[in-house]
């Protein structure tokens, strides 16, 4: 702390005792990368996530998540020394969600930044308490409030920065005094030093009180603490459970693959032995058909051959009865021939004999 003598004779002398007490504030460099995207690369229940490369070519079995720059606002206003003093901390955190953060988060990637603000908002409400806690002393009267707004800024990126988060983060905390709205602090510090004497008798009643406060809150915030790392763990088991469950699936899509490999190849087996033995049924009945043709040709030549032969016999017969009749017309003729010729020898032998 600086010394008041010292300091009231610094104001005396009319030098601005409030930019003494400014602290250059440490530089922090976040390293955000405004292209940054994510590739999720998932083929059948395989899937792996990593960073696109420059030179990187999507193919239909890839998806691209943008890992975005998310600005944070926080506003808060708190008050000390029963409403005396007004306090306006504004708040703006810049974050970008990381390659590692993203795979231990892979079920959240739709809404990252919004999962990201819902799980470290307590934790970061914890972290500025802390750091406000600290004001109740009234020795940022005399020094400014540089050094607090640098320590929760700082606090912050830490915070982030341990879970694999990039950020950044400006702090500004403004004040206001409800009985004296015209001073400055820093530069009216001597002023407001003497009044925050009348307020220490009032501060040492809720010290107590305020102990027993903190002590809860570290309790809280150590459960908290704990539970946030109990759900690291879970989600930690929940990716090994899902990692083993991908494996599996792939042993059971490879056996499953070579068995249908296996049920092809009898398919085809038996395919084929049913068009060979179709074939020899084909060349069976072709067999028995031209068998049946040649015994039916057979037979009709044999039913030509008996008719043919019937029909010779049948001709025979006929030119045999034919020269039978014939014979007998003869041998008719001629017996009357004779019987004409016996007659008129007859005739002539009875003229010559009256």
């Amino acid at each position: 702390m600086n010394n008041p003598n010292s300091e009231l004779d610094a104001w005396l002398a009319g030098e601005d005792i409030f930019d003494q007490s400014l602290t250059v504030p440490e530089d922090w460099v976040a390293g955000f990368d405004a292209d940054r995207q994510l590739v999720v690369l998932k083929v059948g229940p395989f899937k792996r996530l990593f960073l696109r490369p420059g030179n990187f070519n999507k193919r239909f079995y890839h998806q691209l998540y943008p890992l975005k720059i998310e600005t944070w606002p926080y506003r808060r206003q708190i008050k000390l020394f029963e409403d005396f003093c007004t306090l306006d901390i504004t708040l703006d955190i810049r974050f970008q969600a990381t390659l590692i953060y993203v795979q231990k988060n892979a079920e959240q990637l739709d809404s990252i930044n919004l999962h990201i603000k819902q799980l470290y908002a307590d934790v970061i409400e914890d972290k500025i308490s802390q750091e406000l806690s600290k004001l109740a002393d009234g020795s940022w009267v005399q020094n400014g409030l540089s050094r607090h707004e640098n320590r929760i800024a700082i606090s912050i990126c830490e915070l982030l920065t341990q879970q694999h988060i990039q950020a950044e983060a400006l702090c500004h905390i403004a004040v206001t005094f409800v009985d004296f709205p015209e001073v400055q602090l820093g530069k009216d510090s001597v002023y407001l030093h003497v009044l925050k004497k009348t307020f220490e008798l009032n501060q040492q009643k809720h010290a107590e009180l305020q102990r027993q406060q903190q002590l809860d809150h570290q309790q809280a915030l150590q459960a908290k603490q704990q539970e946030l790392e109990h759900l690291k763990q879970l989600a930690e088991m929940r990716r090994q459970i899902q990692l083993q469950d991908a494996e599996t699936q792939i042993q059971l899509l490879q056996d499953k693959e070579q068995q249908l490999e296996r049920q092809r190849e009898v398919e085809r087996r038996i395919h084929t032995e049913q068009i060979n033995h179709e074939q020899q049924l084909k060349e069976i009945n072709f067999d028995i058909e031209m068998r049946v043709q040649q015994q039916l040709e057979a037979r009709q030549r044999l039913i030509e051959t008996q008719q043919m032969t019937d029909k010779l016999a049948h001709q025979a017969l006929l030119e045999d009865k034919q020269t039978v009749a014939e014979i007998n017309r003869r041998a008719v003729a001629k017996r009357r021939w004779q019987e004409v010729e016996n007659s008129d020898v007859t005739e002539n032998n009875a003229g010559e004999n009256p």
